[in-house]
């Protein structure tokens, strides 16, 4: 697990703090500090709010990389419901 390792790169790019992590999570200090170190156990419903605050998986979060369950291939369905449709209704002729 690089539960640790990721949450303190993930906080440097983001420039968030671990106080601030924990305010806004809910989850104490000393908790996520002891995550990172190594020293405390993952309650995994706190780590799903962790991940959810950063936006990334908790497979990420806790394994360094995108979970390979998942599809590689992003669903972007933005496309399909933005902008202008014109929908068209024709009837058939049957023979």
């Amino acid at each position: 697990m690089k539960l640790g390792q990721q949450l303190e790169t993930i906080l440097k790019e983001r420039r968030l703090s671990l106080s601030q992590l924990a305010r806004e999570t809910k989850i104490p200090k000393a908790t996520l500090h002891g995550w990172m170190t190594g020293q405390r156990s993952v309650d995994p419903d706190q780590v799903r709010r962790v991940a959810a605050k950063l936006e990334v998986s908790v497979h990420y979060l806790l394994f360094g990389e995108a979970d390979p369950r998942e599809s590689q291939v992003p669903l972007d369905l933005e496309p399909l419901f933005s902008g202008d449709v014109r929908i068209s209704i024709q009837r058939i002729k049957r023979d």
